[in-house]
């Protein structure tokens, strides 16, 4: 009975650093939903789907580096915000291969963990083509856009 026991605590150990790190490494959708409504300007949302995708639909205030370009695009990235990733869904990868490839490069980076289907499942704030009249053409870039134009949203948020 000892031995069982003895071997459980390792477990325990692995698990307790696998959660710590976890945390470290996540950023819950209900802190986004609350920065991109308030315009939080330490925030950048980095949306990793291709661009095509973007420029039909993203998160409100996000910018679009495809995961492919973040090995010459990275140096665009600011450096005095919040990183945080997303991509098409919570079970899409390319948020946890592009945080990955940030933080290898020495930019801190997060992942959201969830993704554009279930923000827009959720009624939050987006920036389309039907959201606005405008779409993406000319004017949603890599570049550090407005989030103080955030609208509001009578959306439940994520809880």
């Amino acid at each position: 009975m000892s031995k069982s026991f003895v071997m459980v605590r390792p477990d325990l150990m692995r698990l307790k650093e696998y959660f710590g790190l976890k945390l470290l490494a996540v950023k819950q959708p209900a802190d986004v939903v609350d920065s991109v409504k308030h315009g939080n300007p330490d925030l950048l949302l980095l949306d990793l789907r291709d661009k095509e995708d973007y420029q039909r639909g993203h998160i409100k205030g996000a910018v679009s580096m495809p995961l492919e370009e973040i090995d010459k695009r990275y140096q665009e990235l600011p450096r005095d915000k919040e990183i945080v990733a997303y991509c098409y869904n919570q079970y899409c990868h390319l948020s946890t291969l592009g945080a990955l490839k940030l933080v290898e490069h020495g930019i801190p980076a997060k992942e959201m963990n969830v993704g554009w289907k279930e923000w827009v499942s959720a009624g939050q704030p987006i920036h389309s083509k039907s959201a606005d009249g405008l779409d993406c053409a000319g004017h949603c870039t890599i570049g550090l856009l407005d989030n103080n134009e955030n609208r509001e949203s009578g959306a439940i948020p994520f809880r």
